[in-house]
């Protein structure tokens, strides 16, 4: 185990042991096969999603149907440059689950294919949910 030292001003010297560095844990983070398939799972979507709600962006009307939870009508209609929440959504919850799974990785691979397993299920999900939506109104 490494230690290390901290000198303070008044000249005291704290030892303490030092914790491995991020470097270790996103290094076995990169040659991990399925960690990999988990992020392209959820990159891959989440691109395809971006470039077709640009793709088509000009082509929706000012009020598209975004809020399905909400009873039919007017309720459910919203601006069209709300289109992009979904996907945005998804790149805050996967970016957020990845990066704890990248610190969980080393100590825990399995927390760590869960995380990544549901950014990678969210943005298929959310992918299917923008094309159904663009793909009803266009």
């Amino acid at each position: 185990m490494k230690i290390a030292t901290i000198t303070i001003p008044e000249g005291k010297k704290f030892r303490f042991p030092a914790s491995q560095s991020l470097s270790v844990w996103t290094q076995s983070a990169k040659t991990d096969r399925i960690f990999l398939a988990f992020l392209a799972g959820w990159a891959g979507p989440v691109l395809v999603s971006l470039l077709f709600t640009v793709i088509s962006y000009a082509s929706l009307p000012n009020q598209i149907p975004l809020f399905y939870s909400r009873v039919w009508g007017n309720d459910q209609l919203a601006q069209r440059a709300y289109i992009f929440l979904p996907t945005l959504g998804t790149v805050l919850l996967g970016v957020f689950n990845l990066a704890i799974a990248v610190s969980f990785h080393s100590k825990d691979k399995v927390l760590s294919y869960l995380l990544a397993g549901t950014a990678a299920l969210v943005s298929i999900l959310s992918t299917i949910t923008v094309f159904s939506i663009i793909n009803l109104i266009a």
